[in-house]
């Protein structure tokens, strides 16, 4: 996925209350991007992405209020997870859980989620 494409994703997004864009770089064939949002709920969302031909970085980062919600990552150090190096923290247990790759769309997804369950 493209920075633009997360961008926008973000952008079209009714959960999305505010977009801050900290940091963007589009210089091809890499892309980066370090975004602060804040959503519906109380909740808000750090995303660092970066990309290029043949890599594709990232870290969401959930939380609410001072407490951490969930972060998706694919830093390569959880070896032994089937889904190496996809994984999920989950609040404050500090071993990360299996997790298939994820973008923006299924952030949004699960924050929706969340929010119609009223947490």
């Amino acid at each position: 996925m493209t920075i633009s494409k997360t961008v926008s994703a973000l952008s079209s997004s009714e959960i999305v209350l505010e977009l801050k864009v900290i940091k963007a770089i589009f210089e091809p064939p890499v892309q980066a991007l370090k975004a602060t949002v804040t959503l519906k709920g109380g909740y808000t969302l750090q995303i660092n992405e970066s990309s290029g031909p043949d890599f594709r970085r990232y870290s969401y980062h959930l939380q609410k209020g001072d407490e951490m919600v969930k972060r998706w990552d694919n830093s390569p150090h959880w070896k032994d997870l089937k889904t190496f190096p996809y994984h999920v923290h989950q609040g404050n247990d500090m071993e990360p859980k299996e997790s298939s790759e994820i973008f923006i769309e299924d952030i949004l997804r699960e924050v929706e989620k969340l929010l119609s369950s009223g947490m």
